[in-house]
């Protein structure tokens, strides 16, 4: 769910951020990333927090070809062309239920996997989404979770810009809306119980017009056209961890790196 939550219903919304994900060569990269992460054997019974469009669900359902996946999230426009699919097979042993990231409708114990792509940094209380993972996961269960992340802060200043980065997006985005750093999720992993099994960083290079292709991109670039206002330090800093943009008419050139957490959680 990267889109803005006045956006979680609209239907026109949900089938334009299907069609950019589609282009994303960032997701196609990661997609193999995240399945081998789940480390599936194709019984499980699998849970996809925030699944949005669906984009994720498809793979890791090729690799359950006698199990079950479910797709939980709030939006139902985002539900709805999960299932229509545009003229694609429908995605094996799907099925799509609408819910919270802070209640699953759903009894204790009943998944062996749950992951989540590109939303942990929408949800409203993310202590409370772990514990609710902790609770539907059976024992040895995994939990997985991939989103932007901030870079690790070395210091006092990347520190204030990670402060930054977030006043500046709760601005626009509401209070909910939070980047955390790889550390941050592993916090919130083992704050609800769970031990991390893997924990890696996975760094796009961009030289490229515009932010198509860039996960949250949109946002990215929300933050770097605030930071013009800021300290000539602080904006060093953001393009020395992040990137540089340069704008020429309406067109928006950007160098630079995103970074991507993928953190494993198991259930004691």
């Amino acid at each position: 769910m990267e889109h803005k939550r006045s956006h979680f219903h609209d239907y026109s919304h949900a089938v334009e951020y299907d069609r950019r994900a589609e282009r994303s060569e960032i997701r196609a990269q990661l997609v193999p990333k995240l399945v081998e992460a789940l480390e599936l054997a194709g019984r499980e019974r699998v849970l996809d927090l925030a699944t949005g469009t669906g984009r994720f669900a498809r793979p890791v359902a090729e690799r359950l070809k006698h199990g079950k996946i479910i797709g939980l999230d709030e939006a139902l426009a985002m539900l709805r062309v999960a299932q229509e699919q545009d003229g694609k097979d429908p995605i094996p042993g799907f099925l799509s239920t609408a819910g919270t990231a802070e209640a699953f409708p759903f009894r204790a114990g009943a998944f062996d996997r749950v992951f989540t792509v590109f939303a942990l940094h929408h949800f409203s209380h993310p202590p409370l989404t772990m514990t609710e993972a902790h609770r539907v996961l059976k024992p040895r269960g995994r939990f997985v979770i991939l989103d932007p992340v901030v870079a690790t802060a070395e210091d006092a200043l990347d520190e204030a810009i990670h402060d930054l980065i977030n006043q500046i997006l709760r601005r626009m985005h509401g209070n909910d809306f939070h980047y955390h750093s790889a550390e941050d999720i592993q916090d919130l992993l083992t704050g609800a119980g769970f031990h991390i099994t893997r924990a890696d960083l996975h760094a796009f290079s961009v030289d490229q017009d515009g932010m198509d292709g860039i996960p949250t991109g949109r946002h990215w670039l929300e933050i770097a056209e605030q930071m013009e206002g800021e300290s000539p330090e602080l904006r060093m800093r953001f393009e020395e961890r992040y990137f540089r943009y340069e704008k020429k008419g309406e067109k928006v050139h950007v160098q630079g790196s995103f970074g991507y957490a993928l953190v494993c959680g198991e259930k004691e």
